[in-house]
C-alpha cells in the first residue's frame, strides 16, 4: 500500500511544480512562498475545530519539545522552497524536475546513516541508471544554452534538493522514532513554515517601500500551497509504514517529474521534447529497477 502512497504524493508533487511555475511568472520568489505558505497553512484550519471534519487535531497536542524538534524540519523546508523556486522560475520544468529527481541519491547517503538502509545490488544498478540519465541533462541543457553543472540556477534546484532529502530522512524519523502523530506533525509544521516566511516576507517588503501582496495575483498562488499541503499527507502515510524504506519512497515521489512534464510541455511549450522523452524514460527504467530489485 505504500508504493501506491508513494506515487499518489509524486502526482500531486508533479502538479505543485507545475503551480510553482505558473505562480512564479512574472513574481518575484519571496512574496510567493509566503502568501502560498499562508494557504497551506489555512488547509489546517478545520481540523482544528471538533466536528467541522471527520478529522479533529488538537492545536495543543504538541509540547513545547515537540514544537523545537519539528522547527528543524520547517527551517530546512523554507530554505528549501526559496531556493527551489528561484530555479524554477529561471528554468524549464524538466530541468528543474530532473534535478530535483537527484534527491533520492542524497536520501539513500541520510537513510544509510540514520536507519541503515542498505541496497541490493540490482537497486545500485537502478540507481547508476538514472545517474546516466544526467549526462542525456546536460546534452540537452547545452542545447537551450543551460550548461548544467556551472548553471546558478541549477545549482539552486541542487541545494534545495539536498536539503529536501534531509527532511525526508528527517521526516522518517519523527514518525517512526519518536511517533509523534502525523497528522499534527503536518499541520503544526504548516503554521511553522508560515512563520518563518512571514519573518522573511515583511522586512523583503518594507525594504521595497511598504507592505502589501507583493506580487501579481493567480490562481497558481493557491494551489501551490494546497498541493503541497495533500502531497505531504500521501507521503507520510506512505513513511508510517514500517516496512517502507525512506529511500524507495523517495524514488516514488519522484513521478512528479512525469507528470510536471507531461503537464508543461501542453502549457509552457518546451523545447526538445524528443529528447526530454528520453531522458525522462531512462528516469523511470531507474526507478522501476530500484523499486523491483529486492
Amino acid at each position: 500500500m505504500w508504493i501506491a502512497y508513494g506515487l499518489g504524493a509524486g502526482v500531486m508533487l508533479g502538479l505543485y511544480d507545475v503551480w510553482t511555475k505558473k505562480a512564479m511568472t512574472g513574481n518575484d520568489v519571496i512574496p510567493v512562498v509566503m502568501w502560498s505558505s499562508l494557504f497551506g497553512a489555512l488547509v489546517w484550519i478545520p481540523v482544528l475545530f471538533t466536528g467541522a471534519l471527520p478529522i479533529h487535531i488538537d492545536p495543543l497536542g504538541l509540547s513545547l519539545r515537540e514544537h523545537a524538534l519539528l522547527l528543524p524540519k520547517g527551517i530546512a523546508m523554507t530554505a528549501s522552497w526559496i531556493l527551489a523556486y528561484y530555479a524554477v522560475r529561471e528554468l524549464p520544468i524538466s530541468i528543474a524536475g530532473a534535478v530535483r529527481a537527484s534527491g533520492p541519491l542524497w536520501t539513500l547517503a541520510g537513510g544509510f546513516v540514520m536507519f541503515r538502509e542498505l541496497l541490493t545490488p540490482m537497486q545500485f544498478l537502478g540507481l547508476m541508471i538514472t545517474v546516466c540519465s544526467y549526462y542525456v541533462l546536460s546534452v540537452i541543457g547545452r542545447k537551450e544554452g543551460i550548461v548544467v553543472f556551472r548553471n546558478t540556477p541549477v545549482l539552486l534546484m541542487l541545494s534545495a534538493t539536498v536539503l529536501s532529502a534531509v527532511t525526508t530522512v528527517y521526516d522518517k524519523y519523527l514518525v517512526v522514532q519518536l511517533q509523534l502523530p502525523v497528522l499534527e506533525i503536518q499541520a503544526h509544521s504548516a503554521f511553522q513554515r508560515f512563520a518563518l516566511s512571514a519573518l522573511i516576507f515583511v522586512p523583503y517588503m518594507l525594504r521595497r517601500g511598504g507592505l502589501g501582496l507583493g506580487l501579481t495575483w493567480s490562481w497558481a498562488v493557491p494551489l501551490v500551497g494546497i498541493s503541497w499541503v495533500l502531497a505531504e499527507l500521501i507521503y507520510f502515510h506512505a513513511i508510517m509504514d514500517p516496512q517502507a524504506l525512506v529511500s524507495h519512497v523517495s524514488v516514488l515521489r519522484r513521478t512528479s517529474l512525469i507528470v510536471a512534464f507531461l503537464v508543461s510541455a501542453v502549457l509552457f511549450r518546451e523545447a526538445n521534447l524528443w529528447q526530454k522523452t528520453l531522458m525522462i524514460l531512462v528516469l523511470v527504467v531507474g526507478m522501476a529497477i530500484l523499486i523491483l530489485g529486492r
